[in-house]
């Protein structure tokens, strides 16, 4: 076999049209005697048998009645199906552009990138997770289990791999990413499959059974995945959670000062409480540049530099505890310096304030920390862990952000002409604004690499395409080589 194939799936190429007659509204409890509920049938002919199953797994309590609705159908098929499919799909596409067999010789645990040995990692903590709570007859559980590590797969391995995919050259890494991506794929077949076993055959089918003789006829003769004790690697999920995490908040100060993440920023800075910290962190600095789209990443266990903090009660949590007293521990906290109750906090694990002449010690659960940055600043904060941005923008900063905009357009435009994903181009483009051009003319190399575009010249014709550019219009054609 010279390839892997891929085949369609219906029930996914239907997607837009499931979700334009799909109604969100119908969420009414049906009794079996009045037979006051829809068919069953009817939902699994619209969305598929796997669809309906996921729903049912994931939205079904042990003990509890079971709340179904068109709308749970249409979710499952975006958060589980379309997004496992999807994987898959990207997976096989570059196998086959790169000539991968499964048959090749695969590098070894240690010679792969953190990135490989960190999804291997949470691939064994995620047998092992389900492993548990189906032998404790948790399926909705051992379900939410599986969907967490396929985001994780989805939105971070494969997101961040994508370079080494996508690179022309053969290496040992980008073979070691494919090895990844496959072992990954096949042990998510056989996890998957007490699940949404239409899905998972047709994957079994194509990505082990067309290439390997001794592979069962189904994934459902398979013996379910047991953990590889030698993927688990503790330290490395930390450390790449920390990252995330960083990430996480990082996004979230982006999304709520209106900062698009294509345009570029001088720096995040992030609250460190120790060197081990700073360490788990500082191991992914690439990456989370990259995610944040910084141009550095600093550290500091100074957050007064960049923020000032208010402390406030947490009622819910002192209420039962101070009783009538609450307003007046209120007022002492809004009267003490927020910032000096905070690094009080970091140093100690606590804090102290006088209530109506007693001293009274709060711990982090008993208030709530809220964080105010200064000028030029922005900050979010989640579990102790505190993430600033510098929100300054120079004119250069701006022009890179435009060079970014313009590779988004580029690379839609692409899409939209159906071109295959490794197709060289020529772009030929015009436009009046000065900072346009400047931008392009800046970042020109860059601009040639994302969008593979062998040539990127001016050209007062070039119309085929007209594109808004942070309020400015831009046209360019886009000319397929070979």
């Amino acid at each position: 076999m010279d390839s892997i194939a891929l085949t369609k799936l219906d029930v996914l190429d239907d997607l837009d049209e499931v979700f334009i007659c799909t109604s969100y509204k119908d969420t009414r409890c049906g009794s079996k005697s009045k037979k006051n509920y829809d068919d069953p049938m009817t939902f699994i002919e619209r969305h598929g048998a796997d669809a309906v199953r996921w729903a049912l797994y994931t939205g079904t309590i042990p003990g509890q009645n079971t709340r179904f609705h068109a709308g749970a159908a249409v979710e499952a098929t975006r958060d589980c199906l379309l997004k496992l499919w999807n994987v898959y799909s990207f997976f096989v596409t570059y196998a086959n552009i790169d000539t991968w067999k499964p048959t090749q010789e695969r590098p070894e645990l240690e010679a792969r990138h953190d990135l490989d040995r960190w999804i291997l990692a949470e691939l064994e903590h995620s047998v092992r997770r389900t492993r548990h709570h189906l032998d404790h007859y948790h399926s909705h559980l051992a379900a939410r289990e599986l969907q967490d590590f396929l985001d994780s797969v989805s939105n971070w391995y494969v997101r961040r791999s994508r370079a080494r995919f996508w690179s022309e050259h053969h290496s040992d890494d980008k073979s070691a990413a494919f090895a990844t991506l496959y072992e990954v794929l096949c042990t998510n077949s056989k996890l998957f499959a007490p699940f949404v076993p239409f899905i998972t055959e047709t994957m079994h089918q194509n990505l082990e059974r067309a290439w390997f003789a001794q592979a069962p006829s189904s994934v459902h003769l398979c013996d379910f995945p047991e953990p590889n004790e030698a993927h688990r690697d503790d330290a490395l999920r930390d450390a790449m959670h920390a990252a995330r995490t960083v990430v996480t908040l990082g996004l979230r100060v982006r999304a709520e000062q209106n900062l698009k993440v294509r345009q570029p920023l001088t720096q995040a800075i992030v609250v460190v409480t120790d060197a081990n910290d700073r360490k788990a962190v500082d191991r992914f600095r690439e990456a989370i540049c990259e995610e944040l789209n910084v141009h550095a990443l600093n550290f500091t266990d100074t957050p007064l530099e960049y923020v000032d903090f208010h402390i406030l009660p947490n009622f819910r949590a002192l209420g039962p505890k101070l009783g009538k007293a609450m307003p007046a521990c209120k007022a002492a906290l809004a009267q003490a310096s927020g910032s000096e109750l905070y690094s009080a906090m970091q140093r100690d694990g606590h804090i102290h304030i006088e209530v109506d002449g007693e001293t009274l010690q709060l711990g982090p659960e008993e208030v709530e920390i809220r964080v105010q940055p200064k000028e030029d600043f922005a900050a979010a904060a989640m579990g102790g862990r505190l993430v600033i941005l510098d929100t300054a923008l120079t004119e250069a900063l701006k022009r890179e952000g435009i060079a970014r905009e313009i590779i988004n357009r580029i690379q839609r435009t692409r899409k939209d002409m159906d071109l295959p994903y490794q197709a060289r181009i020529e772009v030929h483009y015009h436009s009046t604004v000065p900072q346009v051009c400047e931008a392009i003319r800046e970042h020109h190399t860059l601009i040639q690499g994302e969008t593979l575009a062998t040539q990127l010249n001016p050209n007062d014709q070039a119309s085929a395409h007209r594109v808004t550019v942070e309020g400015e219009v831009m046209t360019f054609d886009i000319k397929p080589l070979g």
